[in-house]
């Protein structure tokens, strides 16, 4: 799976053969490029962490109308993600608006994601890394090898409680 920003970046992955897409957060609203990734007949992944709720339901009714094959997960767009401004309650409200919801974790540890399998997330965006000290945005909110199989492990046994 990719996260494609650009329709020639769609192009470059097909000839990968990706098995589905991620839609940033930023392009959530970006009609053209998710109208194109919908020719490749390829599930999609939409995080909704920068969108009203009138832009994620405008979105939904244009997958809806072309009977798309998506789920959305709800996030928090900042590395990392404040626990304050997590908002996980969002989940019963995107429930409203489509049938299968996930969660992007931008926070540090793991208890956050696991409150939101618990709340119906079905599926779970994690960064992953090899050392929280390394440079660039996304290593300090990233999970490295023992939190990761933690984070697993707390999942399959919510899934079987």
């Amino acid at each position: 799976m990719c996260t494609p920003w650009d329709l020639s970046s769609v192009e470059i992955l097909e000839k990968l053969n990706v098995p589905a897409y991620k839609v940033a957060s930023a392009d959530l609203t970006n009609l053209p490029l998710i109208d194109n990734l919908l020719t490749t007949k390829k599930p999609l992944i939409l995080s909704t962490g920068m969108s009203s709720e009138t832009e994620i339901q405008v979105t939904v009714d244009f997958l809806d109308k072309r009977q798309a094959n998506y789920i959305l997960l709800h996030c928090n767009s900042t590395y990392p993600a404040p626990f304050h401004d997590i908002n996980l309650k969002w989940i019963s409200e995107l429930k409203k608006i489509h049938d299968f919801i996930g969660y992007s974790g931008h926070e540090r540890g793991i208890n956050v994601s696991l409150a939101a399998v618990s709340l119906g997330a079905q599926i779970l965006e994690r960064h992953f890394t090899l050392d929280r000290n390394m440079e660039g945005p996304d290593h300090a909110a990233s999970l490295e090898y023992n939190e990761f199989k933690n984070l697993v492990k707390g999942c399959r046994e919510i899934e079987q409680a």
